[in-house]
């Protein structure tokens, strides 16, 4: 059967408008990822991606250019990239891991610092509620020792003093490349204040956590009046934990399970030092200094 013109026609229309709708899509489409393209280029494109925060996407494309970049001299960049972006997407084992293997591999990276800072936050972000495991407690505590002790800084306001000659003196010589490294340094000194306070701030907030752990744990044991295990955690706080809220607390709950256990010379001598180190606290301990006080005048 012959086929009508107007059918032609009409085929050939929507031919035309598919065509169109076609190209009209790809053109508003957003830019696709390279395909075995140069490394470079598609560390671009997963940069930008983690510019969008689609950090899922970058992701994939790093994943595949860590192996890609392997001892070149893309290598840190796409691990660092790789690294924050786990990070930034709350997969902080999966960041532990990529910062740990930079610092490893490439331990002159320029990333090395930040590397180290961020590899602390990610454990602390990992570490859990006190009545929980505190392994990423601990590691955090060590990485941000490990920082404040690979990265130092003087005191902040000689700092920003250095920095007012060093830039005077560039100003006036600024074909002085000794004026201008030494500049640098006390500049990337400075801006590290911040990240020095907070190091600081997070080993303080997690050595309570784990004093708190500790405690409580003597504080159960007590309660169930195995005492032996009490005085054993109480002793942990006392020993490890001097500087947290939980040492006095230690101290005090200590002498009470002491008294429980009738170890009246023991009882006595944590008494002396509850006495020598917290004398304003003499009358919160009143009525154990009593107890023991009626044993030996008793006995």
């Amino acid at each position: 059967m012959p086929v009508s013109r107007f059918l032609i026609k009409r085929v050939a229309l929507i031919a035309g408008v598919c065509l169109i709708t076609g190209t009209l899509f790809s053109a508003c489409s957003s830019v696709k990822p390279p395909k075995d393209g140069d490394a470079a280029v598609r560390y671009a494109y997963a940069q930008e991606l983690v510019a969008k925060e689609d950090y899922d996407k970058a992701i994939i494309e790093l994943e595949s250019l860590m192996f890609d970049t392997r001892a070149t001299t893309l290598e840190d960049d796409v691990l660092f990239a790789l690294a924050n972006a786990y990070y930034s997407s709350e997969q902080f084992l999966l960041a532990v891991d990529i910062y740990t293997r930079l610092l490893e591999q490439t331990p002159g990276s320029p990333y090395a610092e930040a590397s180290q800072f961020k590899l602390a936050k990610s454990h602390k972000e990992l570490s859990p509620t006190f009545s929980r495991d505190q392994e990423h407690t601990r590691k955090a505590i060590r990485e941000f020792q490990l920082y404040l002790e690979l990265y130092p800084i003087r005191d902040p306001q000689q700092l920003q003093s250095d920095i007012e000659m060093y830039t005077e003196l560039v100003a006036l010589n600024p074909e002085n490349d000794l004026y201008k490294r030494n500049l640098a340094i006390v500049e990337a000194q400075y801006a590290r204040l911040d990240k020095i306070a907070e190091s600081s701030t997070s080993i303080g907030e997690l050595r309570e956590k784990l004093a708190l752990s500790e405690y409580s744990i003597a504080e159960q044991y007590q309660k169930l009046k195995k005492y032996r295990g009490s005085i054993a955690y109480y002793d942990n706080v006392i020993r490890f934990y001097p500087d947290t809220t939980y040492y006095e607390k230690a101290w005090f709950g200590k002498i009470g399970v002491l008294i429980k256990r009738e170890k009246w010379f023991e009882a006595q001598a944590a008494l002396d030092a509850y006495d020598q180190q917290f004398p304003e606290n003499m009358e919160k301990v009143e009525d154990y200094r009593d107890s023991i006080v009626e044993h030996f005048e008793n006995g």
